[in-house]
């Protein structure tokens, strides 16, 4: 798989989050709550990154809206972030516990 697909599959993950964050900003609070608990395991804090804290810091602290403004964003911080997101984990549990719908 090339950089560019890879960029594009990111680029529409995080469009998917933003449009699922609008039907359902209260799910901000769900996904802040589920990465505090893999930041808090001792096995994964070691291994966790400063994207992560830094999303974590994001989703606890910023209105719905604004964090839907940097899932979007091309901006080199938007860009970064989208990076090392923690939303495929984070998606993958929602969906796993039915709590939010198939993006697909």
């Amino acid at each position: 798989m090339n950089h560019d697909i890879v960029d594009s599959d990111r680029v529409d993950l995080h469009r998917r989050v933003a449009l699922v964050l609008r039907k359902e900003p209260g799910l901000q609070r769900d996904f802040a709550e589920r990465l505090r608990s893999k930041l808090a395991r001792p096995r994964s804090a070691a291994t966790v990154s400063d994207n992560e804290w830094e999303w974590y810091i994001i989703l606890t602290l910023w209105s719905p809206l604004q964090v839907i403004r940097l899932l979007e964003d091309s901006s080199e911080r938007g860009i970064r972030l989208r990076q090392d997101s923690p939303f495929v984990f984070l998606l993958s549990t929602a969906h796993r516990r039915g709590v939010t719908p198939d993006p697909d």
